[in-house]
């Protein structure tokens, strides 16, 4: 047909091309500025497992001890909650979330074999939720992050490599010092690891919430 442009086999090729990511979750990560803390934190959690504070596993289970959750009350830990308080705040901020202010809703810590596993969880009744590595032996148990999507697929494709677009998990090898925070409702777990079992795995976990009144047509809601 006159005027018609021949086209290669394989087709023409768009111009302009571009890639949106839709609803990106985010995840947010940095070291603490004075590992030093990691250091006073531990001494601290272990001094509290001394007391008794908290639970242990029963005996012939693989070692684990939790501290109670109100670690954020408590003074030998208010280094570590004024950079939670100050990074989480930079989080919101990043949201753009309005608020009056924002709090810590409850700190706890772990301390395990390094090579436990964790089941698959969420932390719920809150709106961020983070972790700090106080003390990760190499190769410990890594944090894997798992995408809420992946329970919602009909079909499941293979995949010739992983990569940020077809990937349903990440996983987040420990490091001392390392902070990670997060959307409250990202399914995570804790994976099995390969250290050297002399050794602990020693995380603070902590919840985080927000004060004031959000303000939507037939979803308004007083925040305290």
């Amino acid at each position: 047909m006159l005027g018609m442009p021949s086209l290669s086999a394989a087709g023409a090729e768009l111009i302009e091309k571009q890639v949106f990511m839709l609803f990106p979750t985010p995840m947010f990560t940095g070291k603490v500025p004075d590992i030093s803390l990691c250091d006073r934190v531990e001494k601290y959690l272990r001094e509290l497992r001394k007391s008794g504070e908290g639970r242990s596993s029963p005996k012939g289970a693989s070692p684990a001890y939790i501290t109670p959750d109100n670690l954020h009350t408590r003074p030998q830990m208010a280094e570590l909650v004024g950079v939670v308080m100050s990074e989480t705040s930079k989080v919101l901020d990043a949201y753009a979330i309005k608020r009056d202010s924002h709090y810590i809703t409850g700190m706890w810590a772990n301390i395990t074999h390094p090579n436990n596993r964790q089941n698959v969880h969420v932390h719920p009744n809150c709106l961020l939720s983070g972790l700090i590595y106080i003390k990760a032996p190499p190769n410990c148990g890594p944090t894997m992050f798992l995408s809420p999507r992946k329970l919602s697929k009909n079909f499941e494709p293979q995949y010739k490599t992983k990569n940020d677009i077809n990937s349903d998990f990440m996983v987040v090898p420990p490091e001392k010092g390392r902070m990670l925070i997060w959307p409250s409702h990202i399914p995570h777990v804790v994976d099995s690891g390969t250290a050297d079992e002399s050794e602990e795995r020693i995380v603070v976990a902590f919840n985080v919430m927000i004060r004031g009144r959000v303000d939507l047509f037939t979803a308004s809601l007083d925040l305290g």
